[in-house]
């Protein structure tokens, strides 16, 4: 496994996309996958420890997940999520027909492998209706607020997308009509925090300054940053 790869423990997978308070699979993306998914047949390329899988199933489609890993397949067996899970590598023939799933969700992965055109065309491929797609953004706000925003950041990402880069990826393999918007908003809290602490180190917090946080925050709204963008890709419709 190479040393990118490596950076991906079985706990973060157990983790990944849920809160770690409630245990349930965080708000926004829970909205995104009731929103836009349709079935009944749903494909989860890249699925990690499988808990999207299970949330899908639940919901009352037919779902299946994918990922090249093992051990977060595992995951999936050993917590007895719903839903069927096979082995396979993105940037390889997926272990379908052509046309086998009404929707294909591939959620924060893109980023992660290593020809990311080769794997849209293969999600294409196996789907007849609908891709949802989750990237991480590259945005001029995070580099401003860069460490307001590093938890957003993962040094295991090969790539970060614009949403003209993203269409045009969707679009160079299949020539589909993409709806493209930001997902997951970063709290403004952490941007107040950056602006306010100008050397960028966290320090210990008076109630002074608790206050005029509190203040500015009440007075502004900040620019809107995402983390993610978000490409719903319809293949039955011409861009």
């Amino acid at each position: 496994m190479a040393a990118v790869d490596e950076q991906y423990s079985v706990s973060r997978a157990k983790g990944f996309g849920w809160n770690s308070l409630t245990g349930e699979l965080i708000s926004e993306r829970a909205a995104l996958l009731r929103k836009y998914v349709v079935g009944p047949t749903v494909l989860d390329a890249g699925c990690g420890g499988g808990g999207v899988v299970d949330f899908l199933c639940r919901q009352g489609f037919e779902a299946t997940g994918v990922d090249k890993f093992s051990m977060f397949l595992e995951i999936a067996s050993e917590r007895k999520f719903l839903g069927r899970f096979l082995q396979a590598d993105l940037n390889e023939r997926l272990p379908f027909p052509d046309r086998s799933f009404d929707t294909t969700i591939c959620l924060d992965v893109l980023e992660h492998v290593p020809d990311d055109r080769v794997a849209i065309r293969e999600l294409a491929r196996v789907t007849r209706g609908r891709l949802v797609i989750a990237v991480p953004q590259e945005d001029q706000w995070m580099g401003q607020f860069r460490l307001a925003l590093a938890p957003y950041r993962d040094p295991t990402h090969l790539r970060y997308y614009t949403p003209d880069r993203l269409r045009e990826l969707v679009q160079s393999v299949n020539p589909a009509r993409v709806e493209i918007f930001g997902e997951q908003q970063v709290p403004i809290r952490h941007l107040v925090h950056e602006l306010m602490v100008p050397t960028g180190r966290y320090r210990l917090l008076t109630d002074l300054y608790r206050r005029l946080q509190s203040f500015v925050m009440s007075r502004c709204k900040g620019p809107e940053i995402y983390i993610n963008l978000a490409a719903i890709v319809d293949l039955t419709s011409p861009g």
